[in-house]
């Protein structure tokens, strides 16, 4: 059940920052995707930073969020 649980916050949250204008502190991610726990929201995030997923950054106020860039290769010439 866990991984179950694990995969559908990582979707949203991941749908979710790929939304947003600019990043989010865990507390707007976990109000937006509704975890009830704030412990819960940031284990999550952090999970999805280390595997590649989204990035953050630690500050002087908390970690913050925001999705990957995707690099668009220019096409052939």
């Amino acid at each position: 059940m866990e991984k179950y649980e694990k995969n559908r916050y990582g979707m949203k949250i991941v749908q979710m920052l790929e939304k947003a204008k600019q990043p989010m502190d865990v507390e707007k991610i976990r109000v937006a995707i509704g975890i009830g726990n704030w412990n819960t929201a940031v284990k999550h995030c952090l999970e999805l930073m280390l595997d590649g997923k989204i990035n953050g950054q630690r500050t002087s106020k908390g970690w913050i969020f925001w999705a990957k860039q995707e690099v668009k290769k220019n096409e052939q010439r």
